[in-house]
């Protein structure tokens, strides 16, 4: 019985990686915009609390951008640091606006950046994010197309001295952003990132804004303009980059957030799962993928717990050869194949033994975790990691 679940299992992993393969091939050889010809005004939103270490870093990225028709918005969020005092430095700039609230969350200071924002359409940043110069320029090229609502920008790690860190520059340029050249292709995108994403606010404001009602604001949000039949983009060209957690304290509360979120969102829109109503690729591909992708990351933990002791006490077994030889294979197609549209590191591909062996397993107990807190009723916050001020982009270290 054992043997026949594993067959079944590598099978369905080989059919998952065909297609993320062939939709990502499909949007990566369609998706190179004109560049963009319209003349909207933008609102760069930057929601900060306790960024004093990343707010200069970022905010300098911002001013320097080729796209001209812009104003930056510092919302502080009540921070108990020198955020606001560095926000303000920055008031030398003529299109820089620094706004000051009570703590209230990230989802209520982009509510607040967006209530006095000038611009149609809305660039939501995190405080530790760094744009290339022409970063916005290539955000906005999706928008040459009237139908679309919002467009996610490409995420990549900037600080990758440690193993932990070159692991998570991995997942973002396999898991996440494959992820989203796959559902961009599917058109059910189901998380546009916070370190870079750009919004018709009109749109926004017919959802009401950011929610408070889980703790990742940009999937709810995301999902919330999907289900109501709009186009969602992804640009592998508009590139921002991100300081991760250094240390496995850090990178686990911050993975924790994502997956108990996540299990919030499942929840709080299942009336459209495998719904055609509303948002129909979002409610047939996109939410239901969003849930295998949580319970296949269980059913790895077991499974690969289940080879360790297998051949730990009962010695190797062709078919148990075969299916390790199928998963290995396909990682590496899946990491070598990203790694060159992504136009990324190579030396990153040596990585690829800790982050399928350890790191992978890592992301599957922190899923168990949090799918046991969230069943049993156990509140969480947005648990704010410790920032060192790595932002600061030095590409031959890359």
């Amino acid at each position: 019985m054992a043997s026949l679940a594993l067959i079944a299992f590598a099978y369905i992993f080989t059919f998952e990686t065909i297609m993320y393969l062939i939709c990502s091939v499909r949007h990566y050889t369609n998706s190179f915009y004109g560049k963009y010809d319209g003349d909207a005004f933008v609102s760069i939103i930057i929601p900060c609390y306790n960024e004093e270490l990343t707010l200069s870093n970022c905010v300098e990225s911002m001013v320097s951008q080729t796209y001209d028709k812009y104003e930056i918005i510092i919302v502080d969020d009540g921070s108990k640091d020198r955020t606001l005092e560095v926000a303000r430095s920055f008031l030398r700039y003529k299109n820089v606006v620094v706004l000051t609230k009570p703590n209230g969350g990230k989802a209520s200071a982009l509510n607040f950046g967006t209530k006095h924002s000038k611009g149609s359409i809305l660039v939501c940043v995190d405080a530790d994010s760094i744009f290339l110069s022409d970063t916005l320029s290539k955000l906005l090229k999706p928008f040459s197309d009237p139908k679309t609502a919002a467009v996610a920008g490409n995420v990549k790690v900037v600080n990758r001295k440690k193993v932990l860190l070159k692991n998570q520059a991995l997942e973002y340029i396999i898991g996440l952003n494959l992820h989203r050249r796959m559902f961009t292709n599917l058109n059910c995108v189901p998380v546009i990132p916070g370190a870079i994403g750009a919004f018709r606010k009109d749109v926004v404001l017919e959802v009401g804004g950011y929610s408070l009602d889980t703790v990742v604001e940009d999937m709810d949000i995301t999902m919330a303009i999907s289900k109501r039949g709009y186009k969602i983009e992804y640009t592998g060209e508009a590139i921002a980059y991100t300081e991760a957690p250094e240390s496995y304290k850090d990178f686990y509360k911050q993975r924790y957030r994502w997956t108990y979120g996540t299990f919030e969102i499942v929840n709080k829109y299942k009336n459209i799962l495998f719904s055609y109503k509303s948002g129909k690729e979002l409610g047939i591909v996109g939410l239901p993928f969003t849930v295998y992708t949580l319970f296949m990351n269980i059913a790895l933990l077991f499974i690969f717990l289940y080879l360790v002791i297998r051949v730990a006490f009962y010695g190797n077994s062709p078919y148990l050869l075969t299916l390790l030889s199928t998963m290995l294979v396909m990682q590496n197609i899946l990491i070598m194949y990203t790694i060159l549209i992504d136009h990324e590191d190579k030396r990153l591909y040596f990585y690829w033994p800790f982050h399928i062996v350890l790191y992978r397993q890592i992301i599957c107990l922190v899923t168990l975790n949090a799918f046991i807190d969230y069943i049993r009723g156990k509140k969480t916050s947005w648990n704010k990691i410790n920032r060192l001020g790595k932002n600061e982009l030095d590409l031959p270290d890359l």
